[in-house]
Parts: structure tokens; C-alpha cells; sequence
């Protein structure tokens, strides 16, 4: 399939053009072929941001308890996506797919369209093998967020002390036929975390467009992963490497209160941009903010007005925070979750300090004239204030099912969620198998591997 400088993209970029995942899982390689032959041609494969690479998942929001949806609403969403919602035991119907799943996987398969088309090209020039190298780090930023989507929502909440975890099947081929079982967690782990590694050195510091690659963007990931892995000093390492690219907060009283959405497009605090992938839901008068949620901030926080807009349901509240500039939820990197990767990695680890001088300019940035810091925190209550930060900050964004699958693991912090203001009202305790998701029917049908526990 690869021949030097030329790659046969066999259906790939046919599958830039299919409507659905359903036909991307289903479909083969066709005789609808097209050659990539040039760099950039590798690099217009990795820009495409509105099809696949920029794309989040969102069934991490949807099981969330960020999330409240009215029953109107409720009654027009999908099979899966109501299962999801009310955190049912059976997810899908028989054959179906999920389109986060597959998104994730398609973005992989990009990335290794490319890689496996660089192998074999053969640069002209010094600056040709310079560039090859910032594509290579840049394909397998992408292919390490593919799997790290995955990974989150398809395997168990992770235990460092367990060895017997199952991961996610990793793809290291842009061969769609070779089949690919599912290794340890720990070493779907290895394998996301030598990906990223690779960017830290190729890419550039920080890009021109926040939906490339770059160093800031490898290092905020690491920090992030580091902290779900719960190592807490590699954690705190890379999170400070990142902040020392940029560590830049915008300050909420400078804000337009006017706009319709509170945050432009590429806002100064975005790293590296995605968005949710879009569904009913998205944008829906009838997805209101937990009302939990929004007791949280009180009259002096500047999030209550910038992150929550008075829905037309009275005592209700739609989310307008998106870090996207407009209705799509922001499912990126930015620097605000990463002054609070690395808040708590410094209290885990001993840096009350740092933890405190990290919380106290989050703050400051986000909290109206009035607010003066009285004096530092420590021990729990610390700890207590920075999650409990990480919950108003990090809302609709998808983080905060990756932390309940952490946090569920400390008994003092784990918590049994309730969908209290709906009809029905299901619970989901800590340490459920409900937070491993099913993987999709039809996945399993074309590549067969072990399922999930339900």
C-alpha cells in the first residue's frame, strides 16, 4: 500500500466525505483511491479539523453530573444517548456503533495514514527532513489523543496497583484489515505516553493555529494523563513545563457580559482546540446545567455570569462558557485546567505552597474586586478547595467523568451520582461497572474482542 514518496490512501479520504461512522466502520477500501504525495498533503490530511482530528467524544459530558436534561428533551435523544444519560446497563442495540468511538478511531487512522506514508519518503532537502519530523510528532499527538479518548471512557477507572486491566485496542497501521486485541491499560498507557513524548521534542513550541500540535500542547497533555494515572509527581512536572510556555488566565472582569457566548474562538487560554462532537443535545434550550452545580458559585465568582446563561425554564441554567467561541462544548487543552493539574499534584506531593500560590491566581482571575485571599490552606481543606475549583472550572468540557472515575477511588471524595430532577431516578454508585463503557456492537462484530463487565 505504500510505495516511496506516494501513499495509496485506500478510502481514507472517501471517508472524509461519509455521513455517518456507521458507514466509516462498515465500509472497506474501495477503488476510489487518491495519492498522497507531498508533505503538504500529509499536513492537509492532519488539518482536518471539521471532519475528525479536532473532535471529542462526548458520552464522558452526557454520563456526567455537569449535566441536567429536561424531559422534553430527554424523550428526543437516541437509544444510546438516553442509556447513557439514565447510566442503563445496556447501551446500544444490537449491530449499532457510537460515534465518539469511532471518531476516535478515525482520527487514529489519519495519524497513521501519515506515519505510515512518511516511512517511506524520501526528503530533498535539510528542511524537508525537518518538517517530516514535525509531521511525524504531530501525527502521533493525534494518534495518542484518538486513544486516549478511548481509553478514558472504554476501559475501568485506573488502578496503578492492578496489572489485569484491559485497554483499547492500539492501532499502529493505517491497514484497516489487520485485526488488534486489546493489551494491559498500563500498556495502551505506554503506548499514548511514548506518542506524546515524541512532540515534546519536534513540534513546535507553541503553534500559530491552536488546532495543531505543539510542545505547549504535548506537555498540558501529559500533565493530564499523569494526574489520571494518579502520578502525581510526573504530574506536577509536566504541568509546570507547560505553564512555563504560557501560563496566561484571563481576567474575568475585562469580560464583555454582552456577548452571547463569553469566550472568543483561540481565546488566550486555549492550548490545543476540539470541540464535542455535536448532537441533540448541543445548543438544546432543554440541557440545563445541574442545578447542583450552579449552587456552587456564589455572588462574588464571575463564572456564575460568564458560564451560565438564565434558561427560558425558570431556576434553570444553559451553559455559554464554551472555550469554542459558540454553542460546541470546548473539549481541548487550556491553561486554566492546567494551573489546576498542577494546584493538585502540588498539594499530593507536598508543594502546599505552590498549590496555594497556583488556587490563589485562579482565583483572582475569576472572582469580582471584592475578593480577597485571607490566608493559605492546607492539608484537606486545601485538597477540598482545588476540586471543588476543578468542578465550577472544568464544567461541560468532559473532564469531570475523568475525574469521578479517579476520585472514586479515594474513599473520602467518592460519591454516588442521582438524576434527582428527572422523572426517573437513577443512581450510579462509586466503583460501578456502568463507568466502563460498553464497547459498540458493530465494533466488536468487525474486530472480535472482550467486552466490557456489566
Amino acid at each position: 500500500m505504500i510505495q516511496k514518496k506516494h501513499i495509496t490512501l485506500l478510502g481514507v479520504m472517501v471517508l472524509l466525505l461519509l455521513q455517518s461512522c456507521s458507514e466509516f466502520l462498515d465500509s472497506k477500501p474501495n477503488k476510489n483511491l487518491v495519492i498522497l504525495s507531498t508533505l503538504d498533503d500529509f499536513q492537509q490530511l492532519l488539518d482536518a479539523e471539521g471532519s475528525t482530528m479536532n473532535n471529542y467524544l462526548n458520552l464522558g459530558l452526557i454520563s456526567s453530573d455537569d449535566v441536567y436534561f429536561g424531559e422534553n428533551l430527554l424523550s428526543r435523544l437516541s437509544f444510546s444517548q438516553q442509556a447513557y444519560y439514565l447510566w442503563e446497563e445496556e447501551t446500544y442495540m444490537p449491530d449499532a456503533w457510537d460515534a465518539g468511538f469511532a471518531g476516535a478511531y478515525e482520527k487514529v487512522l489519519y495519524a497513521n495514514v501519515v506515519l505510515d506514508g512518511l516511512r517511506d519518503y524520501e526528503p530533498v532537502s535539510e528542511q524537508e527532513k525537518s518538517r517530516m519530523a514535525e509531521l511525524e510528532a504531530s501525527a502521533r499527538f493525534f494518534r495518542a489523543m484518538g486513544h486516549f479518548e478511548v481509553l478514558m471512557h472504554f476501559s475501568e477507572p485506573y488502578d496503578p496497583d492492578r496489572e489485569d486491566q484491559l485497554g483499547i485496542p492500539i492501532r499502529l497501521t493505517s491497514d484497516i484489515n489487520v485485526k488488534v486485541g486489546r493489551p494491559t491499560m498500563k500498556e495502551s498507557f505506554a503506548q499514548i505516553i511514548s506518542d506524546l513524548q515524541v512532540g515534546t521534542e519536534f513540534l513546535p513550541i507553541q503553534s500559530e493555529i491552536p488546532t495543531r500540535p505543539s510542545q505547549w500542547a504535548a506537555l498540558a497533555m501529559l500533565g493530564r494523563i499523569y494526574l489520571v494515572m494518579q502520578e502525581y509527581d510526573l504530574a506536577y512536572e509536566y504541568s509546570e513545563k507547560a505553564l512555563a510556555i504560557g501560563d496566561e488566565l484571563m481576567d474575568f472582569k475585562t469580560l464583555d457580559s454582552e456577548l452571547p457566548y463569553s469566550f472568543e474562538v483561540f481565546n488566550p487560554e486555549v492550548i490545543f482546540y476540539q470541540k464535542h462532537l455535536s448532537s441533540r443535545f448541543t445548543g438544546n434550550g432543554d440541557c440545563f446545567v445541574n442545578p447542583d452545580l450552579v449552587e456552587l458559585y456564589d455572588s462574588a465568582d464571575l463564572r456564575r455570569e460568564y458560564f451560565l446563561l438564565p434558561a427560558k425554564e425558570e431556576g434553570l441554567y444553559n451553559f455559554r462558557g464554551n472555550f469554542t467561541g459558540d454553542f460546541y462544548h470546548f473539549g481541548g487543552m487550556a491553561v486554566d485546567e492546567v494551573w489546576l493539574n498542577l494546584a493538585e499534584s502540588a498539594v499530593r506531593t507536598g508543594k502546599e505552597a505552590l498549590a496555594n500560590d497556583a488556587l490563589r491566581y485562579l482565583l483572582e482571575s475569576r472572582m469580582d474586586s471584592n475578593f480577597i485571599w485571607e490566608e493559605d490552606l492546607t492539608g484537606k481543606i486545601l485538597l477540598e478547595r482545588i476540586l471543588e475549583e476543578r468542578r465550577k472550572e472544568l464544567a461541560f468540557r468532559g473532564i469531570r467523568w475523568l475525574d469521578l472515575k479517579r476520585l472514586n477511588q479515594e474513599e473520602e471524595f467518592a460519591m454516588t451520582l442521582e438524576r434527582k430532577y428527572n422523572e426517573e431516578k437513577p443512581t450510579l454508585p462509586p466503583g460501578d461497572t456502568r463507568y466502563t463503557f460498553l464497547i459498540p456492537p458493530a465494533e466488536i462484530n468487525l474486530n472480535p474482542m472482550e467486552q466490557n463487565v456489566r
